[in-house]
């Protein structure tokens, strides 16, 4: 509704008032600070909303400039309005000029929607003719924005809310829109809020959805995408493909409660700015919201091929999933099931099992003279039209229930042109034209014959002098050029990235690993045997298991010294350089100084480390070898009594791994760990009935004298540096 933009600084009105004779006051006027009388005024309401919807009661609250209410007067249903929605209100006074008027319509059996609007009284009319619509119930939750929360005044806020909504809407909410008497001038931009609202749905959503709008235009100004989606959603959920009267068509429409009041046709501009896609005249268009419920699904275009007038942007209907799109423009024939299916050129309806004579009209072409050699495709046979000299012409079944085998190519051509031409009609061309999938060929229109190309030529184009490198999902190919990779004059074949950007693989770059993002290459000298090329280096590319970190970093392996079984480690990973080939390997088969993470190599020669109590050396094979047990108790006093080159005097020592007594000897020019043995000298004999671990712990009492105390007796051996130590005394206790 256009209001009457008014100042509206002082609501306080100047009243003119009599004396009544009972000695009352009562209000004879009140006007503005401009001078213009707003009270008293009569009222009447039409309640511009679906016809569908019908309003209960309408109430008047009289608010002052805060929006607040400051009286509320209920207003009468006029019995003479025909459908019930004008509402009447008689001569009275109003404090002040502002309205704010508020509808109700029961929805189920208890409840009731609410829908308010602001209307500002001006001198102008004595009474008034208010028509209450949507988008000034949403335009209220602005006013009251700008009123309470940023202190415009009434004015002001008016002339911004109604300068946005006429942007936001088209101008619709300054359109009177009458139910009253039936109206052709009712447009989807007039119905638009119900859409947003999903009022097609039920009463309850419809209010719920146009509370969470109102609340967020009120912040807003327009209407949030997610709301906008959800709302398309929800609304495509009730399109079908709808069979005409009168025809073998279906129209694309929507079918709810809300087709009663013109919901119902495809409004593509109302999708398109939803979805951001754009209807063109291709094929089909794909649906790339992906918060829509819909993301993934195509609009197909389908027309006659000949008139845009019939044209209609729709979904697949159910059975199209499985017998492929009918289309007006598309003449087919298949068979599902034992039931046949004919797509009637300008028809979009798939019919089954029609008559014969319904069949030959539909889909079959006359064989005369004229027609020698045409084919058709029908009953899953192909059928050639063949005169003879006479001019006696006939359908040859050949192949009638057969397949048409590749190997008669001439037949085989004629089977894949037929199929064409009923899909997608005649081609008309001057050498290469338009590319087309059929079924699971590839064809295209060459010198206005289809004709079968592969499919790379399909996705890349043909192969020619100007245009010989291509790519197609990432993976690039290449023809005439490129014969080193298995290419042709007419045929493409992969090439690896670095090819396609003129990086050869040359004796310098041998082993050279380069990636394209997706896949890896190695370069490698050809191998005669296998290789049916002429080049002598080429970029190979390298499986998932052959793919390996140490491979793709270039980590060097021979098959020599110091790089056989050199092991390296990637993400907890491990890998083994054998035979000149890097490949994984088992952690169960590790070592544990493997496990730790040290790799044996020629740095560590001949290095000793301990892991789980044993000791591990790093060999001239990359590889850690467990010490003997001997070795291994040797390193391990080492580390927990230290070196023999800092110790002195070190006595025995029992060790229960080796069953044998330890100290400090010397080997060749080294001081270390070693067992001892201990014999006898003449007239000295070791007792027998002693173990010799208690023969450990006693003081040797200089470097060459070691004692131990057994059972009170004194045993006394020479401790030389050498292992073997020889009892030179014993001392019984004395009596």
């Amino acid at each position: 509704m256009n209001f009457k933009s008014v100042v509206l600084t002082v609501l306080a009105a100047l009243l003119f008032v009599a004396c009544s004779d009972n000695g009352e006051d009562a209000v004879i006027a009140r006007f503005d600070e401009s001078g213009y009388q707003y009270s008293p005024r009569s009222i009447s309401v039409v309640v511009e909303y679906l016809p569908t919807m019908k309003p209960s009661a309408v109430r008047v609250e009289v608010v002052d400039r805060q929006l607040n209410a400051v009286d509320t007067i209920e207003l009468f249903r006029d019995t003479s309005s025909w459908n019930g929605k004008r509402f009447t209100m008689e001569s009275q006074d109003l404090e002040y000029p502002l309205l704010r008027i508020v509808t109700e319509f029961p929805y189920g059996e208890k409840s009731k929607m609410e829908f308010s609007q602001y209307y500002l009284l001006s001198s102008k009319y004595r009474s008034y003719n208010i028509s209450q619509n949507i988008f000034m119930a949403l335009a209220s939750s602005r006013f009251e924005h700008f009123v309470k929360k940023e202190n415009y005044s009434f004015a002001d806020a008016e002339d911004t809310v109604m300068s946005e909504l006429s942007k936001r809407f088209s101008n619709t909410a300054y359109k009177i829109v009458t139910y009253e008497f039936p109206s052709y001038d009712v447009g989807f931009d007039d119905l638009l809020l119900y859409v947003i609202c999903r009022h097609e749905i039920s009463d309850s959503l419809f209010y719920s959805d146009f509370r969470k709008l109102r609340e967020s235009y009120a912040e807003k100004g327009f209407v949030d995408t997610t709301i906008a989606i959800t709302a398309a959603d929800a609304w495509l959920s009730t399109f079908e493909n709808v069979p005409t009267t009168y025809s073998l068509e279906t129209v694309f429409r929507s079918v709810s409660r809300d087709t009663a009041v013109d919901l119902k046709n495809m409004q593509k501009e109302f999708f398109s700015q939803v979805y951001g896609i754009k209807f063109t005249t291709d094929d089909s268009i794909k649906i790339e919201k992906k918060s829509s419920a819909y993301y993934g699904k195509y609009f197909y275009y389908d027309n006659d091929g000949n008139s845009i007038y019939y044209a209609q942007w729709r979904f697949k209907n159910p059975i199209e999933d499985t017998l492929g799109l009918c289309l007006l423009k598309t003449k087919s024939l298949v068979t599902y099931k034992g039931d046949e299916y004919l797509c009637e050129s300008g028809s979009n309806i798939w019919r089954k099992n029609v008559s014969h004579d319904e069949l030959l009209k539909g889909y079959y072409d006359r064989c005369w003279e004229f027609s020698n050699n045409d084919a058709i495709y029908v009953r899953d046979s192909l059928y050639v039209c063949e005169c003879d000299e006479s001019k006696n012409c006939a359908w040859s079944d050949k192949y009638a229930g057969k397949e048409v085998p590749r190997t008669d190519s001439a037949a085989f051509a004629k089977y894949i042109a037929v199929k064409a031409v009923g899909q997608f009609g005649k081609c008309y061309t001057d050498g290469y034209g338009a590319l087309k999938k059929l079924d699971d060929v590839y064809i295209q229109c060459i010198d206005s014959k289809w004709l079968e190309v592969d499919s790379l030529t399909y996705y890349i184009g043909h192969c020619a002098k100007d245009h010989v490198k291509g790519e197609y999902l990432g993976i690039y190919y290449g023809c005439r050029d490129f014969a080193d990779y298995g290419a042709g004059d007419t045929v493409w074949a992969e090439i690896p990235w670095f090819v396609y950007k003129d990086d050869s693989c040359t004796e310098k770059k041998l082993k050279k690993v380069n990636s394209d993002g997706k896949n890896y290459f190695i370069c490698e000298k050809s191998d005669g045997e296998k290789d049916d090329s002429n080049a002598e280096y080429k970029w190979r590319k390298l499986d998932s298991a052959e793919a390996i970190p140490p491979v793709i970093n270039m980590d060097t392996c021979e098959n020599v010294v110091p790089y056989n079984y050199l092991k390296k480690i990637y993400d907890d990973e491990y890998y083994m350089c054998e035979d000149g080939k890097w490949h994984s390997v088992d952690k169960e088969k590790l070592t544990a100084p493997e496990k730790a993470g040290d790799i044996c190599s020629w740095a560590l020669l001949n290095t000793v480390k301990r892991y789980d109590g044993k000791y591990y050396r790093c060999t001239a094979i990359n590889m850690w070898y467990a010490e003997d047990v001997v070795t291994s108790v040797s390193y391990a006093y080492r580390d927990s009594l230290g070196s023999c080159d800092t110790l002195s005097n070190v006595g025995l020592h029992w060790n229960e791994e080796t069953s044998a007594l330890w100290s400090c000897v010397r080997s060749g020019d080294k001081y270390q760990w070693g067992k001892i043995e201990l014999q006898e000298r003449e007239g000295v004999s070791l007792p027998e009935n002693i173990e010799l671990s208690r023969f450990a712990g006693g003081t040797r009492v200089s470097p060459l004298i070691y004692t131990v105390d057994i059972d009170g007796t004194d045993y006394r051996f020479s401790a030389p540096i050498a292992s073997v130590w020889y009892l030179t005394g014993i001392v019984e206790p004395e009596e």
